[in-house]
């Protein structure tokens, strides 16, 4: 690991030609910490409708689903 040149100036490269929009280097703690008090709510959110989804299933069986699901 010490062995490697820091990175951290140099400009964005793709990894992939195929995914020229990928990061090479990882976030910053902050980045990090930011994304997910940003994404929260969402995976409350998420959550709840996959608690219903599960307890409707369990009640109805597969039925409770809509059609284009079962």
């Amino acid at each position: 690991m010490a062995d490697q040149p820091d990175e951290s100036n140099m400009p964005h490269k793709p990894q992939f030609a195929s995914a020229p929009g990928q990061a090479r280097k990882t976030a910053t703690v902050e980045d990090s910490l930011a994304a997910a008090e940003e994404l929260k709510p969402m995976v409350g959110k998420a959550r709840r409708i996959a608690r219903e989804r599960r307890a409707a299933l369990a009640k109805y069986g597969k039925m409770a689903l809509p059609p284009e699901e079962r």
